[in-house]
């Protein structure tokens, strides 16, 4: 994860009219017994991202850390639609941008 966040290197680029789109380091284990484990950056500059884990396997359940959450008067399903708004962000989002605010607060 350092090196995909190495700006000398040019590895990690945000200049130039060119930015890197997203950044994955996976976990490939020798016993197969165990899952493979993936790191998703899934926003630019991973100098400013936050790798985030994820798990393919069958029969995994969705964490509810990252699902949207739902509300009993949801605006998107009233009549008129949308005359109001609500926070739609998942838990795993709101804690990617805490981390980025201190991140960007550390540089």
């Amino acid at each position: 994860m350092s090196i995909l966040r190495d700006k000398a290197s040019g590895i990690c680029v945000d200049a130039e009219g060119f930015r890197t789109a997203g950044s994955m380091v996976s976990v490939l284990p020798r016993d197969p017994a165990l899952p493979c484990v993936h790191f998703f950056t899934a926003t630019p500059d991973p100098s400013r991202s936050v790798f985030k884990p994820f798990v393919f396997v069958a029969g995994i359940k969705p964490a509810p850390q990252v699902r949207s959450p739902t509300f009993l008067q949801d605006p998107a399903k009233q009549i008129p639609r949308f005359q109001s708004s609500v926070d739609r962000r998942h838990e795993l989002y709101r804690r990617h941008q805490a981390a980025l605010e201190l991140m960007e607060r550390d540089q």
